[in-house]
């Protein structure tokens, strides 16, 4: 069985409760949507470099910065869903995964 979003989840707040434990970092109030906000700037950063559209090279190394970011952006999404009690699993079914069933039906 694949890993769901809520278990990926779990397993990357393991490594943010390392994180955070390490450097002191206090999480609470509007740390997860701040930081958020912050790994978007980034990965905004890196995909304006990719498409050349930066000062920095489009090259192999962009391209890997770009994905290290959407990783990012992806972990800090999936910690501020656990922090705020979202089941990400459920709410993508029923956003995005229920067209399927819809198309199936038709």
């Amino acid at each position: 069985m694949s890993e769901g979003l809520n278990d990926l989840g779990a397993r990357i707040a393991q490594v943010s409760d390392i994180y955070a434990a390490h450097y002191d970092i206090d999480r609470s109030g509007d740390w997860y949507l701040l930081k958020l906000q912050e790994e978007l700037g980034e990965l905004t950063q890196a995909y304006l470099d990719v498409t050349g559209r930066s000062r920095r090279a489009s090259d192999a190394a962009a391209r890997q910065a770009m994905a290290l970011e959407m990783a990012d952006v992806l972990g800090m999404l999936l910690l501020m869903a656990r922090d705020e009690g979202v089941d990400l699993d459920a709410a993508v079914q029923e956003k995005w995964l229920s067209w399927l069933e819809r198309e199936d039906a038709s």
